[in-house]
């Protein structure tokens, strides 16, 4: 039944009650108005019926307007915009919050409960966004970092080191856990100018943090420290860390191995041999860089080199010295590297100024700089038709 139903229904009821009512005020009236006569009786029957008339239709028109006013006000009542965002933001407040916030507990109490599989998760999740982002597959594997190609490029740089470098690259390719590598050697060997080559290189780019530790903010122990510190907090999963500890001088020996107990007293840095490696721990590759002072006697200068062979848990590497032919080397391969023209005479000159023992091969860029002019435009042209000429030949012997 429809509302216009009900309604009806109920009009219908209610008319029968009134006049049911009616009736019966009527024969009551009747009766008395017969025990008393008609003369005096007659007009107050009809100031009665007159009442009783209107009495009945007050009645009438109260019964019919309260039994109306629920379906009016059904009808009247809608929702209105207003009302379903109140309902809506209760229904938010008091339902949905409360859920939220009861997940976010739970995920809490898992991940608490749970520490190494939500770890091992997020491992395996950076490591794929890392392959993604890098548009490499296995970007993080551990075992795929060329180093053969990686330093057969820094041979083409570093001259007559080829000692030094062969037990760089054995060192780093041993695949231990955590290494600890010192360069040692006088100014101008090629030490800097190794490791910018092999960070410029390096597979993994974001893994790779330098010091400067004669830096004018690391004097003293306490920002040097804090500084390490910073590093530590940097270490990630991916790939291997690179950590490089550049001029460091004989005197800053003692601070190897405490820098070495600091990184092995942490649980996240892998600690073993090739056999007992953990990849949901951090590998950590540290160089450090140590530069001796060729002004001092021999025998000073030997005695330094004895002590840093001697530190602890560290694969010690020694650059050569240099001398004059080396030094003319360094310069002939700066004047190519260039592209600059270097006279006879100015070779010469840079060799009798320039003292190989105390700076190696490190003040030979800016004197190719001073020194040399561009190739002339004569040898640029026998060099091009030698260069045709060979290749004709070459064809030729291909041919036949």
């Amino acid at each position: 039944m429809g509302i216009a139903d009900t309604d009806k229904a109920a009009t219908g009821e209610t008319t029968d009650v009134v006049k049911g009512q009616k009736g019966r005020q009527r024969a009551f009236l009747k009766r008395r108005s017969s025990q008393f006569g008609n003369g005096h009786l007659q007009s107050s029957w009809n100031i009665c019926t007159d009442l009783q008339r209107q009495w009945t239709r007050r009645r009438l028109r109260r019964l019919l307007s309260a039994s109306g006013r629920p379906s009016m006000k059904l009808r009247s009542k809608q929702p209105t915009e207003s009302d379903l965002k109140q309902r809506s933001w209760s229904f938010f407040w008091y339902t949905l919050l409360p859920m939220f916030i009861v997940l976010c507990l739970s995920c809490c109490i898992t991940m608490y409960q749970n520490g190494d599989v939500v770890s091992n998760f997020m491992q395996r999740y950076m490591s794929q966004y890392r392959s993604i982002v890098h548009n490499k597959l296995n970007y993080c594997d551990r075992t795929t970092m060329p180093l053969h190609e990686i330093f057969e490029n820094i041979r083409n740089d570093v001259l007559n080191q080829e000692s030094a470098l062969n037990q760089l690259e054995q060192a780093m390719a041993n695949q231990s856990s955590f290494q600890s590598i010192a360069l040692i050697g006088s100014s101008g060997l090629g030490k800097s100018l190794t490791l910018r080559l092999l960070i410029d290189q390096y597979p993994w780019a974001e893994n790779v943090h330098s010091i400067a530790w004669n830096d004018f903010e690391l004097i003293s122990d306490e920002a040097r420290y804090n500084e390490v510190s910073s590093m530590l907090r940097s270490l990630a999963h991916c790939g291997r860390n690179l950590f490089i500890i550049d001029n460091m001088t004989p005197c800053d020996k003692d601070y190897v191995s405490s820098i070495n107990a600091l990184l092995l007293s942490r649980s996240d840095v892998a600690i073993g041999n090739n056999n007992e490696l953990n990849l949901d721990l951090k590998q950590l590759t540290i160089i450090y860089v140590f530069n001796l002072n060729r002004l001092l006697a021999d025998e000073i200068y030997s005695r330094q080199v004895e002590v840093l062979q001697q530190l602890p848990q560290t694969t010690v590497i020694q650059y050569r010295n240099f001398d004059v032919k080396d030094l003319e080397q360094c310069v002939r391969h700066e004047a190519k590297v260039v592209g600059m023209y270097l006279d006879e005479n100015h070779v010469q000159e840079m060799l009798n100024t320039t003292d190989v023992r105390v700076s190696g091969c490190k003040t030979v860029r800016s004197k190719v700089l001073i020194y040399a002019r561009p190739e002339p435009e004569d040898d640029k042209g026998k060099e091009q038709t030698q260069i045709q000429i060979q290749n004709q030949n070459d064809s030729r012997t291909n041919t036949n």
